[in-house]
């Protein structure tokens, strides 16, 4: 009669072992593709220095290849000292500029957000923040 209960209990952990390993790898497969997302705006704003209506365009192409989904998130007016520039219309990602920088006549610092969304079958979309800064970027002008 014992056997039978401890076939159950293994059964049962092997399960959830099983739930824990999946949902362990889907996590890192969405924060790798956020990471991915905010590397690749990033690398855009660098090369064209600074955000502008070109690495505007870029981004949203991307973000369009990536298939990033747009979920609606609303973008705080100042994030960790910097204040707004950009909020995503079509996909959920926001720009963030430094005006705090201490060599803030001579170089911009932007920062960018994007969210990792999780969609859990019973419970809803769960949206993790994703923020990445840029290197120092020269300001050519002074407009």
């Amino acid at each position: 009669m014992r056997t039978p209960i401890a076939y159950t209990f293994i059964f049962n952990l092997m399960i959830i072992f099983i739930l824990i390993v999946f949902a362990f790898m889907a996590g890192t497969m969405s924060y790798y593709k956020a990471f991915k997302v905010n590397n690749r705006i990033v690398h855009s704003i660098e090369k064209f220095e600074g955000f502008n209506s070109d690495s505007q365009l870029e981004i949203e192409i991307f973000l369009g290849s990536m298939s990033y989904k747009s979920g609606g998130k609303r973008c705080a007016e100042t994030y960790k000292g910097m204040t707004l520039v950009h909020e995503g219309v079509t996909y959920s990602y926001c720009i963030y500029i430094d005006p705090e920088n201490p060599k803030s006549g001579e170089y911009y610092n932007y920062g960018v957000l994007t969210y990792m969304s999780i969609d859990f079958p019973l419970l809803n979309v769960v949206n993790f923040p994703v923020f990445t800064r840029t290197n120092e970027i020269y300001k050519f002008t002074n407009t």
